[in-house]
């Protein structure tokens, strides 16, 4: 199965691969800019997607944007999301669990990889 990393920052990305990889985590990887281009891929791949990581705040479509959107697509909506953001506040936590109630998970930057890692092993397949 794969994962989904959609963040408009290509170190952030490199960072979370690179932390799946030290791990011994061999799941194929998917990147997407943004919002739009993680639902083009989403929507061609969907099948084969057992996670998302996602930023929240990008170009185009953000990462609440994404999420509502992948929400109300059954086929979609039970693939697991964990939000990675620089965002600390309890609204924007709040904000996230109002758009996806099935949150994986809310992680913030900067974080522990040992972190990410508590939150992704659960959905790999």
């Amino acid at each position: 199965m794969k994962l989904l990393i959609v963040d408009d920052s290509l170190m952030d990305r490199k960072l979370n691969m690179s932390i799946l990889k030290k791990a011994g985590i061999e799941n194929e990887v998917l990147q997407a800019v943004d919002g739009e281009e993680g639902m083009k891929i989403l929507s061609e791949n969907y099948k084969d997607i057992c996670l998302i990581l996602l930023d929240w705040q990008m170009p185009k479509m953000d990462g609440i944007a994404f999420m509502k959107a992948v929400v109300q697509v059954p086929a979609v909506a039970s693939i697991p999301t964990i939000m990675i953001t620089a965002s600390t506040s309890e609204e924007n936590k709040r904000l996230a669990y109002d758009a996806n109630p099935r949150l994986a998970g809310y992680l913030t930057k900067p974080y522990q990889p040992n972190n990410l890692l508590a939150l992704v092993r659960p959905h790999l397949k």
